[in-house]
């Protein structure tokens, strides 16, 4: 299965490059672009399939070549223009209303383009599901920007209190693009996983989602600046995650992996990443 699986690949990579050299037609890059999306779903079940250490290494350096591509691909396009949507999990609602009793601003979701709330003036809340979020006021821009993969069942919603108890700044998930978020500062204090609120060592919103937002994927690994796990968790990392963006969070003193703390040898949070990830 791995065999036939990694040659595919092959093929599908070969393909990308002709698909590269005509990037002017916006259309077959956007085709290799969904191509890309599948084979990268694809290359996440195996992973899960798969227990030699040799094959996931393997898997994960096809994984890091689509993601190659992908960006390529993305910039054959200008940096913008048609991307293949996100998997689209219902919307979320901006509101000027801290209790989104009124004035609807409108409605975004995974794949929502945010330029056409330029002139919409601030966003005060989000409804997510049903659920209203009270939000740091902010541009509908950045709102949307922050929280549009929110419906997403697996999303992580972060916050800016220790308790999940203030506003929320963000809720992400695995199609998030974090360079769209606040790379400056240090705003977000914890995040809510699985309904469950953990307290994080604190960093701007954009290291926050590079760090937690595959953590509601199963066997996920939760990284610790704690010998016990039970100090702040640094991130939570899946096997898409791209290690060198986690560079600048504390070092990783314990691991909890299934549900059980482990001891390490103290790593920087890179090679922690690189290290443990499943």
């Amino acid at each position: 299965m791995f065999v036939l699986f990694k040659t595919a690949t092959v093929s599908l990579l070969m393909s990308l490059c002709c698909s590269i050299s005509m990037a002017a037609d916006d259309a077959k890059v956007s085709r290799s672009l969904e191509e890309i999306t599948v084979a990268k779903e694809q290359t996440r079940l195996v992973m899960g399939q798969v227990s030699s250490p040799d094959q996931k290494e393997r898997l994960r350096y096809v994984s890091d070549r689509l993601t190659s591509a992908e960006e390529l691909l993305r910039q054959a396009l200008g940096g913008g223009g048609s991307y293949p949507p996100p998997p689209s999990y219902g919307s979320v609602e901006l509101f000027r209303s801290d209790s989104c009793s009124g004035s609807l601003i409108g409605t975004v979701s995974a794949g929502s383009s945010c330029e056409r709330f330029s002139s919409a003036g601030d966003t005060w809340a989000v409804r997510i599901n049903g659920q209203c979020l009270n939000i740091s006021d902010t541009s509908s821009v950045k709102a949307c920007e922050s929280f549009k993969g929110g419906a997403d069942p697996r999303a992580i919603t972060i916050f800016t209190s220790d308790s999940c108890s203030g506003n929320a700044i963000a809720a992400v998930s695995a199609a998030s693009r974090c360079e769209n978020f606040e790379s400056t500062g240090s705003s977000a204090w914890a995040v809510k996983i699985d309904g469950k609120c953990q307290n994080i060592s604190d960093t701007a919103p954009a290291k926050a989602c590079e760090a937690f937002k595959g953590a509601s994927t199963p066997g996920a690994v939760k990284i610790f600046n704690s010998d016990s796990c039970s100090g702040n968790m640094v991130a939570a990392v899946d096997y898409n995650t791209r290690c060198e963006n986690l560079r600048g969070l504390p070092a990783a003193w314990g691991i909890e992996i299934n549900g059980r703390c482990e001891n390490i040898s103290d790593l920087d949070i890179v090679s922690a990443c690189e290290r443990y990830r499943p």
